[in-house]
């Protein structure tokens, strides 16, 4: 019930818009038919012409922002990328609009990776911090 718990809808919304113009849309008439793009209340979920798949959606009651990828093989790189990215711009906006919210990156453990994640704090978890100091 505390607010600095959970994600505001407005920073869903300008999410939801933010993602869906920078990335979802063409740029283009020629990319019209290579880009396809799902909007839903709590999330997107696209694809692009370099064979990456991204989907980012607001799940657990408002507390967590989901962000899942997949691409096709030899297009690891563009992924990483384009993760790197969308991490940024996640925070960026996050500062912008919910600066009390504390935050924290976790890596769900790839064994227990399913879509739809139904509840995430049930899921094990992997502190990105503790990763990267390995």
């Amino acid at each position: 019930s505390n607010p600095h718990h959970f994600f505001l809808p407005r920073f869903l919304h300008v999410l939801l818009l933010h993602l869906a113009f920078r990335y979802a849309l063409p740029k283009s008439r020629e990319n019209q038919l290579h880009r396809r793009c799902t909007i839903w209340t709590s999330g997107i979920q696209w694809g692009n012409t370099s064979g990456v798949e991204s989907l980012v959606e607001l799940v657990d009651n408002s507390q967590c922002v989901l962000l899942l990828m997949s691409c096709q093989k030899g297009s690891e790189e563009n992924m990483l990328s384009l993760c790197k990215q969308l991490i940024r711009e996640i925070l960026s906006l996050q500062q912008q609009l919910c600066p009390s919210l504390k935050l924290q990156e976790f890596v769900i453990d790839p064994s227990q990776l399913h879509y739809p994640i139904q509840k995430p704090s049930t899921l094990t978890l992997y502190d990105i911090e503790l990763i990267a100091s390995c």
